[in-house]
């Protein structure tokens, strides 16, 4: 999944951009945080999740984790608007792993302290066994606060927004990081 989503051809219906946001370019490990957006299958409002990668530049090694909060209880459709929140293992759910259902991807290459960050509010949310409510925490709250973490500008996710909107908007508010 990590070369699939580091180095594949986009989709047509596909946005991928990419910021380096490094103070020192040292570190024979190159790390990366991956915001992702796809389409639900087969219906939905779509999700949003991260990927953190590191690709050892000596070896060649690559490990990646991706991660997305999700309703503990999938299935019935009451806990998608309200009930105990779960941080899920984005390798579990197949519709993650489906590269055609990818919208978006926002590859930001990170210092290893910024990574750590980002790591640091997986486990958060993880251990914190939050809530999920889907207007006010869901998947788009996990990624910004993730954002957050690693230094982006990062707008709060609009009421009834979906993943497909909210990635762009992130990936907008970046502009002056990109100059």
């Amino acid at each position: 999944m990590v070369l699939l989503l580091l180095h594949a051809s986009p989709s047509a219906a596909e946005t991928v951009e990419q910021l380096d946001m490094r103070t020192r370019r040292d570190d024979p490990v190159a790390h990366y945080i991956v915001l992702c957006a796809r389409k639900s299958e087969p219906w939905g409002s779509g999700h949003s999740f991260v990927v953190w990668v590191k690709q050892d530049g000596v070896s060649g090694e690559t490990e990646s984790a991706a991660y997305g909060f999700y309703p503990e209880i999938e299935k019935v459709v009451l806990h998608l608007f309200v009930g105990r929140g779960v941080v899920a293992d984005e390798s579990t759910k197949a519709a993650s792993i489906k590269p055609e259902l990818l919208t978006h991807r926002f590859v930001v290459r990170v210092d290893r302290e910024a990574f750590d960050a980002g790591l640091a509010v997986r486990d958060r949310w993880r251990q914190g066994r939050r809530d999920y409510n889907l207007f006010g925490s869901n998947c788009m709250h996990f990624t910004r606060e993730v954002s957050k973490a690693i230094g982006l500008v990062a707008p709060e996710a609009k009421f009834g927004e979906r993943p497909r909107d909210f990635i762009p908007r992130l990936m907008a508010a970046q502009s002056m990081l990109m100059r």
